[in-house]
């Protein structure tokens, strides 16, 4: 550990097995620079951690997240309206409330299923930072996978048969399966035919240099190359297979956390709440670099 981690303020519990720590201590609001190098080489370690006992508005919360990297947002066409958060025009708000019959954010109350933010578009997310200002008594938890491991403990023949196969992850429709507003005009069911890039089904982690699985979202997912059928088939092995409970940390969230995660070896769910209460999170991203 560096002398300047050494410094840092903050302090760092690691929780489950491969990846989740906590941190504590220290002021966000004035967080030294060996406190953001401590939360940088803590994620490099556990790649999820969460941040507990902090209070930050939604200025004080952008400046911090600006400290670890240039912001990043969503696309246009994913979006019902262009800035959810006026103080914070890049902020992207997360919630099942309704207000004067408009929706304050977006994802309603329902299950996300696994996916990586922005693994959509040409240059995904880098990390990802979430803040709980509303939480329901229960309910609403969120899956972390170790895409690490998941590679890792991959047969020695999957690993060679997944080494050069790319994967197209579908732009047009959202975790829950629905399609983006910029993109209500595609018709088509078939996969092959989805917009959307394509990247590396195992991509190298450019800071760690480790290999992980890359897989974004199941739904339109589609190896090109590959008949339908078999691309299908490995696809469901490989998502089922990442997804597996050893490979996961459950965050239960309680109002004011903040969660931190590499979207370049993670991926996330999130567990339905119907009718548990309201709940809204304040999202920001940071910008990360094409898959390789």
């Amino acid at each position: 550990m560096t002398a300047i981690v050494q410094a840092s303020r903050l302090r760092v519990r690691p929780l489950g097995n491969a990846l989740g720590a906590e941190v504590t201590g220290g002021d966000l609001k004035t967080a030294s620079e060996a406190d953001i190098e401590a939360l940088r080489e803590a994620i490099l370690d556990r790649y999820v951690l969460r941040l507990r006992g902090y209070r930050l508005d939604d200025i004080e919360f952008t400046r911090f997240v600006e400290r670890l990297g240039p912001l990043h947002t969503s696309p246009d066409y994913v979006k019902d309206r262009k800035v959810y958060v006026k103080e914070s025009p890049l902020m992207s708000v997360v919630s099942n409330i309704v207000e004067n019959g408009e929706p304050i954010g977006h994802h309603g109350d329902g299950e996300l299923g696994w996916h990586t933010d922005l693994s959509f578009t040409d240059i995904p997310s880098e990390f990802t930072l979430l803040c709980a200002r509303e939480v329901p008594p229960k309910g609403g938890n969120t899956w972390f996978c170790d895409m690490y491991d998941a590679y890792e403990s991959l047969s020695l023949e999957m690993k060679q048969r997944v080494a050069r196969l790319t994967l197209k992850h579908q732009a047009s429709h959202n975790p829950q399966y629905g399609r983006w507003p910029g993109w209500s005009h595609i018709e088509t069911d078939d996969v092959r035919e989805m917009p959307g890039p394509i990247h590396p089904l195992v991509r190298t982690h450019p800071v760690s240099g480790r290999k992980t699985l890359y897989l974004g979202r199941r739904f339109g997912a589609y190896i090109p190359g590959l008949k339908l059928e078999k691309s299908e088939a490995l696809l469901d092995e490989l998502w089922s297979h990442a997804g597996r409970p050893e490979h996961c940390f459950i965050q239960e969230w309680q109002q004011g956390d903040i969660v931190m995660w590499d979207n370049r070896c993670t991926m996330h769910r999130r567990d339905a709440f119907p009718g548990q209460g309201r709940r809204r999170m304040h999202g920001l991203m940071t910008r990360g670099t094409r898959p390789e």
